[in-house]
């Protein structure tokens, strides 16, 4: 008596096995920047600021003057939305 359901299943090694490996890492290799994900409010809207004004840097000549500005720009306008409060402008 066989186990058809053994013979169904793909055993370690398989394609199957291997594509989820490379999806895997190239996601990994995508993702390369901040990650937005707390159990703490605060903690959370600095991440988010952070990855904004990361996302939407220019590609070159970007001071740290600039990034903070960005920076400061988009906490004032995540933590006014979480509030329920027009942003300043």
């Amino acid at each position: 008596m066989t186990d058809e359901r053994r013979e169904m299943m793909p055993g370690p090694g398989t394609q199957t096995e291997r594509d989820a490996a490379e999806e895997t890492e190239r996601a990994a290799t995508m993702n390369d920047r901040i990650s937005v994900g707390s159990g703490d409010e605060n903690v959370a809207k600095i991440q988010l600021a952070s990855r904004w004004a990361e996302q939407h840097a220019p590609d070159t000549g970007d001071t740290l003057d600039e990034m903070l500005r960005r920076f400061k720009r988009a906490y004032n306008y995540v933590d006014s939305v979480t509030k329920l409060v027009d942003p300043d402008e």
